[in-house]
């Protein structure tokens, strides 16, 4: 009986040594390289481009729609010029998933994984159920972190597919509007080109607003997809791993529960 017990134990020991080395001078350098990632990459450059492009939209139109006569524009412009802090988020999530890819590979692959193995091997050899369960969780975590770009960007794909051909035409009428302003403007540094170039559009310039307010709401509800598509979906989708991973292994993996304090509640008016 000891015999097999120790057999069985040199096994796993054996086993677990392999895929420690495996992940750790196989895996490792396939997980951290870019160019073995070509569909997450070329997905996330095509929505950082998309970005920066609708940042410079946003930019040029609020420039622009200042140069009407009169200040009815502003506030329009004011709101154009706040869209900016959201463009500059959402471009930093769109970094930080690219970054991720291959840090996460390595530190997954590299370290943990290996460090994982290692501590199995002492939970076997000395029959230590809580090492035994540490491991386990250490393996699940490497392989969810590593899982969570490529997963979220197969599920945004669609997302961003159906809402790209909108997104471009938006961006090519808004240049449009955009150039024939700057067009105008720069013949002549009188007020009169302007008002004259309004008073030929089609609703002077009141048409004018009409269309940058349209803008504006189209920007607005990119925003609001891009938001979704970068940060709300990779959130959902560790959500999601983490509920896998209970229900296969029976590892629950807690989350820090973020709470207002009472004194903060109770500040908010209409509220005790």
């Amino acid at each position: 009986m000891e015999v097999k017990e120790r057999n069985k134990t040199i096994i796993i020991v054996a086993i677990l040594v392999a895929i420690g080395l495996i992940s750790l001078f196989l895996i490792s350098g396939f997980a951290s390289s870019e160019e073995n990632f070509p569909g997450t990459y070329a997905a996330l450059d095509q929505k950082r481009t998309t970005v920066t492009e609708l940042m410079g939209v946003t930019a040029a139109s609020s420039t622009a729609i200042s140069l009407l006569p009169g200040d009815a524009g502003t506030p329009v412009a004011e709101q154009l010029a706040d869209l900016s802090g959201y463009f500059m988020f959402i471009l930093g999530a769109i970094c930080l998933e690219k970054w991720m890819v291959t840090i996460t590979g390595t530190l997954a692959f590299k370290i943990l994984i290996p460090v994982a193995c290692a501590i199995l091997i002492a939970a076997t050899i000395f029959a230590a159920e809580t090492w035994r369960s540490v491991g386990i969780k250490l393996i699940c975590f490497a392989l969810m972190m590593f899982a969570i770009v490529p997963a979220s960007v197969v599920v945004t794909e669609k997302i961003d597919a159906s809402y790209q051909a909108s997104m471009q035409q938006m961006i090519e009428d808004t240049k449009n509007d955009t150039e024939k302003l700057q067009k105008a403007a720069g013949k002549s540094e009188d007020d009169n080109v302007i008002e004259k170039f309004t008073k030929k559009v089609k609703g002077g310039v009141t048409g004018q607003l009409d269309k940058f307010e349209n803008t504006l709401n189209r920007l607005t509800e990119s925003i609001a997809v891009l938001i979704v598509t970068s940060c709300a979906i990779p959130i959902a989708v560790l959500m999601f791993f983490i509920w896998l991973i209970k229900l296969l292994t029976g590892v629950s993996i807690q989350i820090p529960n973020v709470r207002l304090s009472k004194m903060a509640w109770r500040k908010r008016p209409g509220l005790e």
